[in-house]
């Protein structure tokens, strides 16, 4: 083979591994955007499951109950304690939907609707959001929260997550 030949083979070869190298760098930028997303929703789902048995414990779920039933009886440090558990709420609703906002999630309103009734569906929490809730507007791209949370949550009835309760603990 002349030398001509082979530089053109050479440099045939070398435009080939530039473009399988660009293919397998977009291909890992890829991999790593999905699992950064599995990671963040992975974050989302073990914060519920936090807040969850946090409501559990038995010295909180009396409070929670108490909150749900006898708001006016609450003491000072029961009321701190809900209200940090709302903010805590407040704050997860606002990460998912700023990632939302981002392109990072899919979409912010699943674990809004799987437990907004539960935190804000009572006397309590729907005050609590009246004053430090966050209010929707889904024309914000960086953080479209959406519209109808705060419309639902005045529109919860308050007994409707006693009435729940009632019917899981006589099994009906």
């Amino acid at each position: 083979m002349k030398a001509k030949s082979w530089k053109d083979a050479f440099e045939i070869v070398g435009m080939i591994a530039i473009i399988a190298s660009l293919v397998f760098v977009g291909y890992q930028l890829n991999q790593d955007r999905v699992i950064a997303r599995a990671e963040l929703t992975s974050d989302s789902f073990h914060f519920v499951v936090e807040l969850n048995q946090t409501l559990t414990e038995p010295a909180f779920a009396k409070t929670f109950a108490k909150m749900l039933d006898r708001p006016e009886d609450l003491s000072l440090d029961e009321k701190i304690q809900i209200d940090r558990l709302f903010t805590s709420v407040n704050i997860l609703y606002v990460r998912e939907c700023y990632l939302k906002g981002r392109g990072i999630l899919g979409e912010c309103d699943a674990i809004i609707r799987g437990t907004a009734r539960l935190f804000f569906g009572s006397r309590y929490g729907q005050s609590w959001w009246q004053l430090y809730g966050q209010k929707g507007d889904e024309n914000n791209e960086l953080f479209p929260f959406p519209n109808w949370v705060e419309a639902e949550i005045k529109n919860f009835d308050p007994n409707e997550y006693r009435l729940m309760l009632d019917a899981t603990s006589t099994g009906n």
